[in-house]
């Protein structure tokens, strides 16, 4: 487990992944390309023509993961994009708030070009965890399907 990554689960019902990077940015990260990688999972053949800025705010760092991941359901529901590139700037605690800047690129979602994976339904807290050692974080969740 070097750097950053992610690795799927076994999980009976739902997909469960465990993602990690050096820093929370790292793995919020990771984590987003693990949920890109359930909807698509060759995020090889996803071009980066189409650059997005998102910025989140939430009242901690769950709620922060939960409402980041939940925006790349929301653009891919409206916008119909996937992305293979997602980098989280910057995770700053603003008084009682978390903001997150992330830059992410990909192309509108096509059936003939991209994997079809699996539909995720939700992010859910169940089973969410989010631990912060030295030079390491890692991030347990699970994707309702």
């Amino acid at each position: 487990m070097k750097g950053a990554g992610f690795e799927f689960r076994d999980h009976t019902a739902d997909v469960s992944v465990k993602s990690w990077g050096r820093n929370l940015e790292e793995a919020f990260s990771q984590t987003a390309l693990s949920l890109m990688a359930t909807i698509t999972p060759n995020l090889k053949k996803i071009s980066t023509n189409v650059e997005k800025e998102i910025e989140i705010e939430s009242e901690d760092k769950y709620a922060l993961c939960f409402d980041f991941l939940s925006e790349f359901l929301y653009i891919f529901d409206v916008e119909e994009l996937v992305f293979s590139y997602i980098s989280v700037k910057s995770i700053e605690k603003i008084e009682d708030k978390y903001k997150l800047n992330a830059v992410v690129r990909g192309e509108k979602f096509d059936k003939d070009k991209h994997e079809i994976g699996t539909e995720v339904k939700a992010i859910t807290y169940s089973f969410m965890n989010i631990e912060e050692k030295k030079n390491k974080v890692v991030i347990d969740i699970v994707f309702d399907i």
